[in-house]
């Protein structure tokens, strides 16, 4: 039997133990599991396969976005009287879906979306993890997770991203929220008029501020707030950085694998969107608010199944993309001027990116992408390039700032040699989740280890813990590059200018 179909087999015969279906409590008073907060009661549950974690999923931070709320900055959650079942998560939002094959869809579907799991329009949720037995009064450190999935797709249901690990085994609390994606999240809509162009940024704001106002109820300090991400949730995450500079409500940020230093486009004349309201009925020789209210109107599975099935080649070459767009509200067109000007929340950041960021983001063939090594390390450097940028930024304005690179590569999550430490890889360390397609090695679960024990170190005081953990803050003069995964469980110290050199 080859590696690739030991793996696949592992993870085959993991995903036949881990049903959807939660665990029922065990050994727990029903308090211990139902929770009030300012706006309705959750009841939640004792995580599967743990004894010590209780889960909150499903929890609404904003009214559904449907009907005349579609393509609009989220509302607030309105006041229920019934229990919220909490058991499990509630549905994902809309999901993007080219059909295309990647390394992730044929061999690493554990990034995906959990089996079984849901999707819907009507997915303004969070969910909140946190240890059983607390008391009173606890006020544990709170880390809110931006999921990834390149603003098109993904969600917080996703199986190495669960944060009953790294609850349990560093006594936080860990909340992922969905956010709306694609063309519901980022409508590119010209009745806007450049106005909230980016509702599903806008969801990650509304979430915080129900974070904020709420976990207490859960025994979360709202005064002890991070944010963390990867690939879209890191930029999500550096988006908000320069989104509310006076205002982020958290003490902290970790980008992983996404930054705010790309390009952003604006479409004037909502060409894209026009598009899809001429497939799915509209009359587009209308008006722009009358084009928009049609499209408010149609069956949210009829548009996307337009935006999934479009087609370049048939279309002169055309490309068809929703995603972050400047609205200088919570996207700005020159991120280098604001980093110039030092209009971002000057708050301890962490800016983390892997050794071979592009391998698994370009096109995939099971013998690696065209191009080669040398296309994926032009890929790599574009993020790690950005990465740069945002901490030479903090380092101006005298923020604690650390950039950190992972070079881990491991059998249970490596089917392929060409992969190398690829983009996400670096999830399930953090998530403590590595075992999902097979063991650990030794060195994994105590490479795994450290990383967690960093980042809730940071999550615990964002301005020392690291510190005090023996990392330097970043300084492209000094050995201050953190290199994780690199032959060793601890870091290694590096100079930066070893990757920045050609940024």
């Amino acid at each position: 039997m080859t590696k690739t179909s030991l793996l696949l087999t592992a993870y085959a015969l993991f995903a036949q133990g881990t049903s959807a279906t939660p665990l029922v409590k065990r050994n727990l008073p029903s308090e211990d599991l139902k929770v009030q907060t300012s706006k309705f009661t959750v009841q939640g549950t004792i995580f599967p396969n743990q004894t010590d974690v209780r889960f909150f999923g499903n929890i609404p931070y904003a009214e559904p976005p449907i009907g005349s709320l579609r393509f609009r900055p989220p509302v607030s959650v309105k006041p229920r009287n019934e229990t919220i079942n909490g058991t499990w998560f509630g549905p994902s939002c809309i999901q993007y879906s080219s059909g295309s094959k990647t390394v992730y869809s044929e061999y690493l579907t554990g990034f995906l979306l959990s089996p079984g799991q849901q999707t819907s329009e009507d997915c303004l949720t969070l969910n909140v993890w946190t240890p059983s037995g607390m008391k009173e009064g606890d006020k544990l450190p709170v880390m809110i997770w931006f999921h990834g999935g390149g603003f098109t797709s993904g969600g917080s249901a996703s199986q190495y991203k669960y944060g009953d690990r790294i609850v349990r085994d560093q006594n936080v609390i860990v909340v992922a929220i969905n956010y709306r994606l694609n063309i519901f999240g980022f409508p590119k809509a010209e009745a806007l008029d450049g106005q909230s162009m980016n509702p599903g940024l806008l969801d990650q704001r509304k979430a915080i501020e129900w974070i904020h106002g709420n976990i207490h109820a859960f025994g979360g300090d709202a005064e002890q707030m991070i944010l963390f991400g990867q690939s879209a949730g890191g930029s999500g995450v550096d988006l908000y950085t320069y989104s509310y500079p006076f205002d982020p409500l958290v003490r902290g940020f970790i980008a992983q694998s996404g930054s705010a230093s790309r390009s952003y486009s604006f479409d004037a004349s909502g060409s894209n969107f026009t598009y899809i309201a001429s497939q799915v009925g509209c009359d587009v020789s209308g008006t722009k608010d009358a084009i928009f209210e049609c499209m408010q109107s149609k069956p949210a599975t009829d548009i996307i199944g337009v935006y999934n099935k479009y087609n370049a080649s048939n279309n002169n070459g055309a490309p068809l993309s929703f995603n972050p767009t400047p609205d200088n509200q919570v996207v700005f067109s020159n991120y280098t001027d604001r980093q110039e000007r030092g209009l971002f929340a000057q708050l301890p950041t962490i800016y983390s990116t892997t050794n071979a960021e592009g391998s698994s983001l370009l096109d995939f063939t099971p013998d690696g992408p065209s191009g080669g090594q040398a296309a994926i390390d032009a890929a790599t450097q574009r993020t790690h390039c950005g990465a740069t940028a945002g901490a030479l930024a903090r380092r101006k304005f005298n923020v604690p700032v650390w950039r950190v690179r992972y070079f881990g590569e491991w059998p249970n999550l490596n089917p392929f040699d060409w992969l190398g430490a690829f983009h996400s890889s670096d999830i399930p360390m953090i998530f403590g989740t590595s075992d999902l397609r097979g063991p650990d090695t030794e060195l994994e679960k105590e490479t795994s280890k450290y990383y967690q024990d960093a980042w809730a170190s940071f999550a615990r005081n964002p301005g020392k813990g690291l510190l005090d953990y023996g990392w330097p803050t970043f300084d492209p003069a000094d050995q201050t590059l953190v290199k994780l995964g690199n032959g060793s469980a601890k870091a290694i110290f590096g100079d930066p200018n070893e990757f920045d050199a050609a940024c």
